[in-house]
């Protein structure tokens, strides 16, 4: 295999994995924002991958399955704002008991609904639409852009939109002020509570998008734990990338390009199982790296 094809083959596995981690990695970013930590992606991710596929079969219309799911986790999102706001019940908790339902409640409802443990598959399940960009076929390496899933340039729509209106709008502005000083931010006139809420469903959204490209987009089916830790690996980038939506969307494509070459390594015959570990190895030898740059900061020595 030529350089071009085996880059070509790389990209494409890298793109395949990428929306998922991008809009988990979002998700956790902006809720930090407001100084709340949602680490409930996960069981948001496959509470939205079981939805997605269940209304895809139901209907054979991807995109009406896709708001489903969308919906759904806005409204978790909401609910993990009201708990930690209103309630006070600390977010790891509430976390905790999100991951638990999304996995246990999708595994029961498999069960209940269709019979099946495990997985569920039907021909029924339509992919969702992919985007034609017919120009870039005779183009080498960028024609691995023509076809990708909807919802994979949602995702790059997302972190632009989100890079703007961050750092350039008054909108953007309370929600980074919020989570530095909320009595200031009330005293200026604005609900730091509502901006919470807004940060909490915008992080259920992100998540219904990624749970449901999972299960009708990336696969067209259902299976028990297919996010597979997904939802943490989008937190540890939005950390790589200093909780801002372009640093996220780098840590997001550095755990791909991971992906995609443990994916290419896995055909010279290297155990499986252990070429499955290198992401979450390259997760944790970054996560050990940043705290070693931050402790000889504080501790003012140049690196």
């Amino acid at each position: 295999m030529d350089m071009v094809a085996f880059l070509e083959n790389v990209l494409e596995t890298t793109f395949k994995t990428l929306p998922p981690l991008i809009l988990a990695g979002l998700g956790g970013m902006i809720t930090v924002k407001v100084d709340m930590l949602n680490l409930g992606l996960e069981g948001m991710m496959m509470m939205a991958a079981f939805t997605a596929a269940v209304v895809d079969h139901m209907t054979g219309q991807p995109l009406v399955a896709l708001l489903a799911a969308v919906v759904l986790t806005s409204v978790m999102g909401w609910l993990f704002g009201l708990f930690n706001i209103r309630l006070r019940v600390n977010n790891i908790i509430i976390s905790v008991a999100i991951n638990s339902l999304g996995y246990s409640l999708t595994k029961y409802l498999l069960k209940a609904m269709f019979g099946v443990s495990g997985s569920f598959t039907s021909g029924n399940i339509v992919k969702q639409p992919t985007v034609i960009l017919p120009f870039l076929e005779r183009i080498p390496l960028l024609r691995v852009f023509d076809g990708q899933s909807v919802v994979f340039w949602l995702s790059i729509l997302c972190t632009l939109a989100l890079m703007y209106v961050i750092n350039k709008t008054p909108a953007g502005l309370r929600l980074r002020a919020t989570g530095l000083n909320d009595v200031a931010v009330n005293t200026a006139g604005v609900n730091s509570e509502r901006v919470k809420y807004v940060a909490c469903t915008l992080s259920g959204t992100f998540c219904g998008l990624a749970g449901a490209y999972l299960s009708t987009s990336y696969l067209s089916m259902f299976t028990v734990g297919m996010v597979s830790g997904r939802g943490y690996l989008g937190n540890i980038a939005s950390i790589l990338g200093n909780r801002t939506a372009g640093g996220t969307f780098l840590g997001s494509l550095l755990f791909s390009v991971t992906t995609g070459l443990t994916m290419k390594i896995q055909t010279f015959g290297f155990p499986s199982q252990l070429i499955q570990l290198i992401p979450y190895v390259v997760a944790m030898l970054c996560l050990i790296l940043i705290a070693v740059v931050r402790r000889r900061r504080k501790a003012g020595i140049r690196v």
